[in-house]
């Protein structure tokens, strides 16, 4: 298998990535002169750009990761948090803060309170990609390598189900790569959501007839989760309780028989 064989189209040539890199690090160099910059790279689709961009900075430099994750039923929801803090005390730093794509701006936008909270000499921002059409907050970007427009995009070190990180270029995934997993995700995690509980049958349902009308599934894969979800009730009883057991059966079936008909949101939500 050959991961090239993925891509639909390449967006930003290796070369193209090469040259503006180092435009970058010849402008950060000037900005910060005389300084001692503090590059904080967010994990872990940052570290292919942040790798590259640190060796085209002259001035000297400090280096701390930061790992931050969306989370909920939904990763557009907006709800962030930190899995991974800094080792480096930033009061009274210059910090830059490095990151591969800005979509949404959420994750930013979280970030960026939380680290001036902790009082920097100044706090910017570096992305190697910008997505402004996809901006849901405000968020200022100091550096950017590139403005896209609003494609599923992977390489680079950004990656869809931890693959394609490591293509040279940044290009666009074929569309029925994504479609049915982001699809099935989603189902994933509403079913996860109901493990250990006792809900209506009738919630499960109404849901089912969300998405359907949501134009998220064909009828039949509707009719089909809705059997599904059916089949694992407790015959004869009022509400419905989802085991561990049940949520495996209906991903089994989910995986084998889940056909997508309309493609999920654009862009990769929740950056």
């Amino acid at each position: 298998m050959n991961v090239h064989d993925d891509i639909a189209e390449v967006l930003v040539s290796e070369e193209a990535i090469k040259n503006r890199v180092a435009e970058l690090g010849r402008q950060i160099s000037e900005d910060y002169a005389g300084e001692k910059l503090l590059l904080i790279g967010l994990l872990r689709g940052a570290i292919v750009f942040l790798s590259d961009l640190m060796r085209c900075i002259t001035i000297p430099i400090q280096l701390d990761f930061i790992g931050i994750s969306s989370y909920g039923a939904n990763t557009e929801s907006g709800a962030v948090r930190l899995v991974m803090d800094l080792e480096i005390d930033i009061a009274g730093r210059h910090v830059l803060i490095v990151e591969d794509i800005v979509d949404t701006g959420k994750t930013l936008f979280y970030l960026a309170g939380n680290l001036r909270a902790r009082q920097p000499a100044s706090l910017r921002i570096c992305a190697l990609l910008d997505k402004p059409e996809r901006r849901q907050v405000p968020i200022d970007v100091d550096y950017v390598g590139f403005e896209i427009p609003d494609k599923f995009v992977v390489g680079y070190g950004l990656d869809f189900a931890e693959g394609y990180r490591n293509l040279p270029f940044v290009g666009v995934l074929k569309e029925h790569l994504y479609k049915e997993v982001l699809m099935r995700s989603a189902i994933v995690r509403k079913m996860n959501s109901y493990l250990g509980q006792e809900i209506p049958l009738s919630a499960l349902v109404d849901w089912a007839r969300e998405t359907l009308s949501a134009g998220e599934l064909s009828a039949d894969d509707g009719a089909l989760l809705k059997d599904l979800i059916d089949r694992a009730g407790q015959p004869g009883t009022r509400r419905f309780g989802l085991t561990l057991e049940d949520c495996d059966y209906l991903l089994r079936r989910l995986g084998q028989e889940l056909r997508v008909s309309t493609a999920p949101a654009n862009g990769q939500a929740g950056r």
